[in-house]
Parts: structure tokens; C-alpha cells; sequence
């Protein structure tokens, strides 16, 4: 779910309560499984931990 502010206060105090939550540059990605590209089986992000890098790309395809 996005999140939009009308103004700069609003982001601000958004920050002030939900920013200690987000993770902090080292830290350890959360793991979340969604369906591969072909929709037949489910992929963890865990399952790539100690393997090469993974890139997550966010976008739409509209």
C-alpha cells in the first residue's frame, strides 16, 4: 500500500513513527515468497541468502 502526504508535516511525523522500523543499510533483507515468473511454484528470498547478489526491481508494467 503506497503512502502519499499532502504536505511536508504529515511526512515528517509519518517518518518520526515508522522510520526506527525500517531497515538500516547491512542489515539483512525481510524474507517474503512470491510466485515465480511461470506462476507453477513459489520462491523464498531466504532461498538466495550466501549466493550472489539478488536485485529487486520495483515497477509497473503499465
Amino acid at each position: 500500500m503506497a503512502t502519499t502526504f499532502r504536505n511536508r508535516r504529515d511526512a515528517k511525523a509519518w517518518h518520526e513513527r515508522h522510520g526506527p522500523l525500517a531497515p538500516k543499510a547491512g542489515d539483512l533483507a525481510p524474507d517474503f515468497e512470491l510466485g515465480d515468473i511461470s506462476g507453477h511454484s513459489r520462491v523464498r528470498l531466504s532461498q538466495f541468502r550466501g549466493m550472489q547478489p539478488v536485485a529487486l526491481v520495483f515497477g509497473s508494467l503499465t
